[in-house]
């Protein structure tokens, strides 16, 4: 059973300078597991991502194209996408009009 005193909710932000615009982002996070559980929205932009944690997302609305920086490999992800960011990879961005995804990290 999970103690609510271990779940903290936090606004959930990257915190870039060249970042899209972020409209909303809220993060349930269980403290004494290393799990946090959200939705982000952002406008369109670019944003490089250096993954320290696990991170599965779950595509709500808009798309983005998406670039693994080590492998060149590219996607395109749209409502209805799931995928999974491995600990240790780089990605870069790009999210043409908006984009909202549920996500779950594991650190």
């Amino acid at each position: 059973m999970i103690n609510i005193a271990d779940i903290k909710m936090k606004p959930s932000n990257f915190g870039g300078n060249n970042e899209p615009e972020q409209l909303f982002g809220l993060a349930a996070q269980l403290t004494s597991k290393g799990i946090q559980h959200g939705v982000w929205q952002s406008g369109p932009g670019e944003l490089t991502l250096n993954f320290e944690w696990n991170e599965t997302i779950y595509i709500l609305e808009g798309s983005a194209e998406v670039k693994n920086l080590m492998t060149e490999e590219k996607f395109t992800l749209i409502a209805g996408s799931m995928m999974t960011f491995e600990q240790g990879s780089h990605w870069r961005w790009r999210i043409p009009w908006k984009l909202k995804k549920i996500f779950t990290i594991l650190e």
